[in-house]
């Protein structure tokens, strides 16, 4: 026992010495109460705990933001449809609004024009696209008639093709079958309206007939079938060849066929039919 301490004492005297040193450093205290092994220790791991918070604290500031941005993205659902939801109630105001003021002036102009008319609302069109034809809400049992006249507040629109109980089509005047007795209002120069189905045209005017653009086209009456004087359009075009016996009067049309949504039915003074009004 004493050869072995006396062969490492050295080494053992060494060994002893840091272990008094670390008990007293264990056992001594700063003046803020922490003993001097705690401040190495938190001296050692305090770039851990620094980065560990720092992870922690990114981690939690994005689910925070995770968290703000759900939040965010349902409100925006929620303004978003309160904004179509407004939209929808405003077309729907906007609509209504203008067809308040078609139907009045439909109406005044009906009021106030002497000749009997039936009100109806355009249902359909014809799938033919050979014919131009429109299908109405009115029928043989509001007492209309083959052949009655259809017009707008614009002008002339056209004449019953076909009736039924509770519906009827009418003929447009853009059909090519149809044909109207016109004349020039100005100069009272007649001709044939022509349906194109693009259009119409005034044809068999007289070569030598003085007709300019801008002229006032109208009903003339002839043949009995559609009333004088009701409007039809205006020369827009003159076509005029030198060896031909007539002129063509190309028209800009008093009615756009592609917006009808109501018209007005004649009713012939001699038939005795009720006048029906929705």
């Amino acid at each position: 026992m004493f050869k072995f301490i006396s062969t490492y004492r050295l080494q053992i005297s060494i060994i002893v010495t840091f272990l008094v040193l670390f008990l007293l450093l264990f056992q001594s205290h700063n003046e803020q109460g922490s003993s001097r092994i705690q401040m190495v220790i938190q001296t050692v791991t305090y770039p851990l705990q620094a980065s560990i918070h720092s992870v922690v604290s990114n981690i939690k500031n994005l689910w925070n933001s995770y968290i703000f941005l759900i939040e965010v993205n349902q409100e925006n659902k929620q303004l978003k449809q309160q904004l179509l939801d407004m939209e929808e109630k405003l077309n729907i105001h906007l609509e209504d609004s203008v067809q308040f003021r078609r139907l009045r002036d439909q109406m005044l102009f009906a009021r106030n024009n002497p000749l009997i008319k039936i009100y109806a609302e355009i249902i359909g069109e014809s799938s033919d696209n050979t014919h131009d034809i429109r299908f109405i809400n009115r029928g043989s049992n509001q007492k209309i008639k083959r052949n009655y006249i259809v017009i707008r507040k614009e002008g002339l629109v056209g004449r019953i093709f076909s009736v039924s109980p509770f519906q009827s089509s009418v003929q447009l005047m853009i059909d090519h079958r149809n044909r109207v007795p016109a004349l020039i209002q100005r100069s009272r120069v007649r001709g044939l309206i022509y349906g194109t189905h693009e259009g119409i045209e005034m044809r068999q005017i007289n070569q030598h007939a003085k007709i300019k653009i801008g002229d006032r086209v109208i009903s003339s009456g002839l043949g009995g079938l559609y009333p004088k004087g009701i409007l039809i359009g205006w020369v827009s075009e003159i076509r005029h060849q030198p060896h031909e016996l007539f002129k063509t009067a190309i028209l800009e049309s008093a009615v756009d066929f592609n917006r009808i949504e109501e018209v007005f039915v004649i009713i012939p003074e001699k038939s005795d039919s009720d006048l029906i009004v929705d």
